[in-house]
C-alpha cells in the first residue's frame, strides 16, 4: 500500500502549508504527498484547497480576485491552531523547491472547472519543466480535460484523473486523456476494479481514507493501491510493510 498524505500532514498540521509539507517529508514510510493548486490574480500558481479564503485563512473572496503578494498576508494557520499562526499560502514553486531534494512524489491537484483558470495548465507544466520535476510529479483533476491539456502541453508530464462515483467506459477515458494513474473515492472502489485496472498497468488509488475499518478492508486489495489520508500514522499502525 502506497500512503499519500493528503494536503500534507493535514490531520496534524493545517492543510496545504508548509507545516503540513515538512511533516510528511520527514515520515519515511509517506511515499506521496497530495497539494491543490489555483491561480492568483497575477497568475501565480498557489497551493490551496477551496476557490475561497474563509475555510482556512483569515481572508475572504476568492483566491483568484487576490495578487500572491495580497494573499501572502493572510494567516494560513491559526483556524487550526494557534501555534500555526505565522503559516501563511504557499507558492506551488516554493513547495516544488522544498521536494526537490527528497525522494517524497507530489501529486499536484489542479482546481480547475471548464476553464476557470485559463492558464493554470500552462503554469503548472511550466514549473514542473524549470525544476525538472518529470520523475517526481503527478498532475491530476476532477476536470479532466484539464489533464488532458496537460498532456498537449507536455507529454512527459504523468497525469491522473479524479473520480467521485462509480464511472463506466473507464479504460476509454484513461486512454483518451493518456492519463497514467487514476483516484476514486474509496466507497465506489473493489477490490475486482483495482485488479484490472493495475492489470492494465494503471496505477490506481483511493481518496480519502481516515477510519481504521476503510483501511482494513483495503489492507487485502492488491499491494500496490494508492491510499490518501489525512492520518497517515493511522495507515502506518494498520498495515503491515
Amino acid at each position: 500500500m502506497i500512503i499519500i498524505a493528503h494536503r500534507g500532514w493535514s490531520g496534524k498540521a493545517p492543510e496545504n502549508t508548509y507545516a503540513a509539507f515538512k511533516l510528511a517529508i520527514e515520515e519515511p514510510m509517506i511515499q506521496e504527498v497530495e497539494l491543490d493548486v489555483h491561480l492568483t490574480k497575477d497568475g501565480i500558481p498557489v497551493v490551496i484547497h477551496d476557490h475561497t479564503l474563509e475555510r482556512t485563512t483569515n481572508g475572504t473572496g476568492f483566491v483568484s480576485d487576490y495578487t500572491f503578494k495580497e494573499l501572502r498576508q493572510l494567516n494560513a494557520g491559526s483556524w487550526f491552531d494557534e501555534m500555526y499562526e505565522l503559516e501563511t499560502i504557499p507558492s506551488l514553486e516554493e513547495v516544488l523547491e522544498l521536494f526537490k531534494s527528497t525522494t517524497c512524489r507530489l501529486v499536484i491537484e489542479l482546481k480547475q472547472m471548464a476553464e476557470y483558470y485559463p492558464n493554470l495548465e500552462q503554469s503548472v507544466v511550466d514549473l514542473i519543466r524549470k525544476y525538472n520535476m518529470y520523475s517526481q510529479v503527478t498532475v491530476s483533476s476532477f476536470d479532466h480535460e484539464s489533464v488532458r491539456k496537460v498532456k498537449e502541453l507536455d507529454e512527459s508530464v504523468e497525469t491522473g484523473l479524479i473520480y467521485l462515483g462509480r464511472t463506466t467506459l473507464l479504460l476509454e477515458q484513461i486512454h483518451y486523456t493518456r492519463a497514467a494513474n487514476i483516484s476514486m473515492h474509496y466507497a465506489f472502489v473493489t477490490e475486482e476494479l483495482v485488479d484490472t485496472m493495475v492489470c492494465e498497468g494503471i496505477k490506481m488509488g483511493v481518496w480519502t481514507v481516515d477510519e481504521d475499518y476503510i483501511i482494513e478492508r483495503l489492507t487485502g486489495y492488491h499491494p500496490n493501491l494508492r491510499v490518501t489520508t489525512n492520518y497517515p500514522d493511522r495507515l502506518m499502525k494498520l498495515v503491515q510493510f
